[in-house]
């Protein structure tokens, strides 16, 4: 690719990807590309990215549906990676489309199709375009509606989720170095006429600016995310000290290794480890979480709580985390071949067919005195009962057919134990999310 002042080069491109190393041997990526400028620009780039390593990539572009130039522009995108010779996939959504909020419903969408399709086809790290000027968009709309400082930190670089790893590397690049990048290879992009309806935020930041300058925008999300990565740190640090996670789906806590720490540290922790066991993607109330970090680390006759879908319970100087079993979620029809994540705590698969209506649920307190009739020797397990009775289990109606955690399966169904993928895997880590410093 041609160099010019102005343009965003191989080279850097290539620099500023070492900083997300390590990735694996000829690292297999795909790249989300609208088509407009800043996707267009990082799909070129990351083609050479490719190349100068021995990886392979895909293109991904989400056709949703929402307006009647949709199809030909992915279509158009298609053509356009096709001379470079990268290979290019469309994934389309069609709904529902709710009345409200319909936006954030598409960008939810989009990034659900994008995650499954890696998932699908092994790809571990997908890239996304956004630029400088998003970045400091996010931080103008999120200081309008008064957000916090770890939410003024904007986007990550990058965000570990379950399957893949989501890479943002033009987060320091301005949108003009990246159109530049284009216009002096004679490429095309796709001009978004949402960026000209002024009922969207973003689009209206653009057009009539806003309460910040882009570059003040910039600056508070630099010190903001130095903030952030010294809090989540600390927050890591204490995790690896404090906390034992078991793949049944809980955790326990450490409590004497909470009590010299700062406050806030804890308080993050507790909420951090609460969504993972109850497999939320928000915190609970601070308040809440606050109080709950009072009570343990100041009060000795602490004997549990309940928050957030979790059930706190004392051992000695141990809290067991775990699921509280009235907000479990409710059966679901396992399919031969179709992944689901249960309760949204439990990635299960069921790799055969066995001919029979199989069903997920927890076990419950009647399914464990199902279970110790059928053995008897499980009566020793040494699984809390409180942890038991919410774990996964296979039902054909009221029969019980394996709790894998327990190593329970019906002797009637042969071979359904290595038929049968189970582990647990809620949508957000305790471990923090990287912000990536960038050189602004």
């Amino acid at each position: 690719m041609p160099e010019s002042e102005n343009t965003y080069t191989t080279e850097e491109f290539i620099e500023r990807m070492a900083s997300f190393e390590p990735f694996e041997i000829n690292p297999r990526i795909a790249v989300a590309v609208s088509g407009g400028g800043d996707s267009m620009s990082l799909a070129l780039l990351a083609l050479q990215w490719t190349k100068s390593c021995g990886g392979s990539m895909v293109a991904v572009t989400v056709d949703h549906g929402l307006r009647n130039e949709s199809a030909s522009e992915a279509l158009q995108v298609k053509n356009w990676l096709c001379h470079y010779s990268i290979p290019h996939i469309t994934l389309k959504w069609r709904g529902p489309y709710p009345s409200n909020g319909l936006q954030a419903a598409a960008r939810k969408a989009r990034y659900q199709l994008m995650m499954d399709y890696c998932g699908q086809n092994a790809i571990l790290h997908l890239l996304i375009g956004h630029h400088r000027e998003d970045q400091a968009e996010t931080v103008m709309i999120r200081h309008e509606s008064n957000s916090g400082p770890h939410g003024l930190a904007a986007m990550a670089s990058v965000r570990e989720l379950s399957k893949i790893r989501l890479l943002r590397p033009l987060l320091e690049v301005s949108q003009s170095r990246l159109i530049n990048t284009l216009t002096n290879i004679g490429q095309s992009w796709i001009k978004d006429p949402s960026n000209k309806n002024i009922k969207m935020a973003r689009a209206r930041l653009r057009l009539k600016g806003g309460i910040l300058t882009h570059e003040e925008a910039i600056k508070i999300a630099h010190v903001q995310a130095k903030e952030r990565i010294n809090d989540e740190n600390a927050t890591s640090c204490l995790s690896a000290r404090a906390l034992r996670f078991h793949p049944e789906g809980f955790i326990t806590l450490y409590r004497n290794a909470l009590r010299s720490e700062d406050n806030e540290v804890v308080e993050r922790l507790l909420s951090r480890t609460i969504m993972a066991v109850a497999g939320r993607k928000y915190p609970p109330r601070s308040m809440k979480t606050r109080r709950l970090q009072s009570l343990i680390t100041s009060n000795n006759s602490f004997k549990g709580y309940t928050l957030g879908g979790c059930r706190l319970l004392t051992k000695k100087d141990l809290i067991y985390i775990c699921r509280e079993e009235s907000g479990v979620g409710p059966p679901v029809k396992l399919t031969e071949g179709v992944s689901l994540l249960w309760d949204n705590r439990f990635l299960v698969l069921l790799k055969k067919n066995f001919d029979l209506e199989l069903k997920l649920g927890p076990l419950t307190a009647l399914g464990w005195n199902k279970l110790i009739n059928l053995d008897k020797k499980l009566k020793r397990n040494i699984i809390p009962y409180e942890v038991r009775t919410v774990l996964p289990a296979i039902w054909v109606d009221d029969d019980l057919i394996a709790v894998p955690h327990i190593g329970y399966y019906s002797p009637d169904i042969i071979g359904l134990s290595s038929e049968l993928e189970m582990k647990w895997m809620p949508p957000v880590a305790v471990g923090p999310a990287w912000f990536g410093l960038a050189k602004f």
